[in-house]
């Protein structure tokens, strides 16, 4: 809400006690005095006001008739009026006229030290009050003078504020609240009056108390601060994130801060139960690369020994079920450890790595044609694990009985797009599998596990990168990966690409 913090008061009662009263409890007020009511109306024609405190001992008249002025000009200016004890006005007049509060100001500085400060203390939140909602409607006004709104938007910032699932609050400096919308109210229960002056910490568990004070403290002295904290509530405790802002006066003087409150409950329950659901990924992948990986590469030892002095048909069968089984342990153990967020990324020749992950895979009598020298911002190994799930893909779908050539697979850059892409000249993908090739398990293929183009799909997010399925000029399947970053003619990394990135990869 763009409102200046700064509450202007013109406190007109011919008695400076008065005033210092008003500047001392209301801690982000700038206070103008009117010892007569026409320094009042002097005051009140050449400046803009968020309330006036009016007394009754006047020289030169009756405060009645400063606001009727004022109220005959359709002014809502908020009017705190200050009674002495030989008024010759009703209340009755003073409420047809619009005040918006009414205090004895004998109360105020009275001689009984409590009291006085007590009644001090009402009138600061008072002025507080009116002031704060004072501003917002005028602000609203403003806006809609400058022709965002066609009528008074008033109301309209009111409801924006009050339609927000956040909570949205105003504090003075010190740390006492202002202003809120209604989110706050829904969650506390408690009424304005309540609300208002409430400290930032009283709202939170006490355990969560202390630190909401250090946050407060952060956002006068540094201008910004975040917090977690729990609010207990009748439904349940929630656990908010709190963002706070400095408010400066016009002079530069701190006037207090404003911000944010956000319900953080259920994405915080979220990463606790991914956090667990990791740890138990984690464990699964030990358990494969280890409890079971070792005693298959026994298995499979064995059998080769076994093989060269007594070889047949059966033990060849056995030989290629143990390596399906090692492949299938290998895809799905890659899936396990393969981590979905961003990498370390450094400058990587598509071409190097793309040769590197063809001579790791059986390729058969396929060519491999890499049509780019340029370089990208990639994590190497990340990259060419991408190649060799998708060459291993071309090979294995890519050739159909029966066909003349050999297999080629292409690979292609364009900076310019910003993409990097695979494709070959095989029987390509059928309409009806393309939306599903990604998915963990799907495969068209007697012998496939499911797991190679979603690890690809997997492997390129983790770069940030978005990859698509579709067909190529050759009649083949094409992947295009999209958001690749490519490196400058030095390959320095870009300002959006450099230095180590925040990484959950095991």
């Amino acid at each position: 809400m763009p409102l200046d913090p700064s509450i202007r008061v013109l406190s007109a009662d011919g008695d400076r006690e008065i005033s210092r009263v008003v500047q001392r409890t209301v801690s982000n007020a700038v206070v103008d005095s009117a010892a007569t009511l026409a320094a009042a109306r002097r005051a009140l024609d050449g400046d803009s006001y968020d309330c006036l405190v009016l007394g009754s001992g006047f020289s030169d008249g009756d405060p009645a008739s400063l606001l009727r002025e004022i109220r005959n000009t359709d002014c809502d200016l908020p009017v705190v009026f200050l009674a002495s004890g030989d008024a010759d006005h009703s209340v009755t007049e003073l409420v047809d006229l619009g005040i918006d509060a009414y205090l004895a100001r004998e109360e105020c500085i009275g001689k009984a030290e409590r009291d006085a400060a007590d009644a001090a203390d009402a009138l600061g939140s008072r002025i507080q009050h009116f002031a704060c909602e004072h501003r917002k409607a005028r602000a609203a006004r403003d806006t809609a003078d400058r022709g965002a709104f066609s009528a008074d938007a008033s109301w309209f910032i009111e409801d924006a504020l009050d339609a927000l699932d956040d909570v949205f609050y105003v504090y003075d400096r010190e740390g006492r609240l202002v202003s809120w919308n209604e989110r706050l109210t829904e969650l506390t229960r408690m009424s304005e009056a309540e609300l208002t002056g409430m400290p930032a910490d009283a709202f939170f568990h006490e355990a969560d108390r202390p630190a909401v004070e250090r946050a407060v403290e952060e956002v006068i002295r540094t201008g910004t601060t975040v917090v977690e904290a729990r609010l207990p509530t009748d439904d349940g405790t929630l656990l908010f994130q709190l963002t706070g802002r400095r408010l400066t006066g016009p002079d530069g003087e701190v006037v207090g801060f404003c911000g944010v409150g956000r319900d953080i409950t259920t994405r915080r329950q979220h990463e606790e139960r991914l956090a667990q659901q990791n740890e138990r990924l984690g464990e699964f992948a030990r358990v494969l690369s280890h409890d079971l990986r070792n005693p298959l590469s026994v298995a499979i030892g064995f059998l080769d020994l076994e093989r060269q002095v007594n070889d047949s048909a059966n033990l060849e069968r056995v030989a290629t079920s143990l390596t399906r089984i090692d492949d299938i342990v290998t895809d799905v153990l890659t899936a396990a450890r393969r981590g979905t967020a961003v990498v370390e990324f450094t400058p990587v020749s598509v071409e190097a790595v793309a040769r590197r992950a063809w001579d790791t895979v059986e390729t058969d009598d396929a060519t491999l044609v890499v049509e780019s020298t340029a370089t990208v911002h990639a994590d190497p190994g990340r990259l060419q694990r991408l190649f060799e799930n998708l060459f291993r893909n071309s090979v294995e779908h890519g050739s159909a009985d029966g066909r003349a050539s050999p297999l080629t697979v292409r690979v292609t850059a364009s900076p310019a797009d910003g993409t990097v892409a695979v494709e070959d000249d095989g029987t390509g993908i059928d309409a009806a599998d393309a939306a599903r090739v990604f998915e963990r398990g799907f495969t068209t293929s007697a012998e496939g596990t499911g797991f190679g183009l979603d690890i690809v799909r997997s492997l390129a997010e983790a770069h940030g990168w978005s990859v698509s399925v579709g067909g190529a000029a050759t009649g083949g399947a094409r992947f295009e990966f999209d958001g690749v970053e490519f490196a400058d003619e030095d390959h320095r990394c870009p300002a959006s690409a450099a230095g180590k990135r925040a990484s959950n990869d095991s």
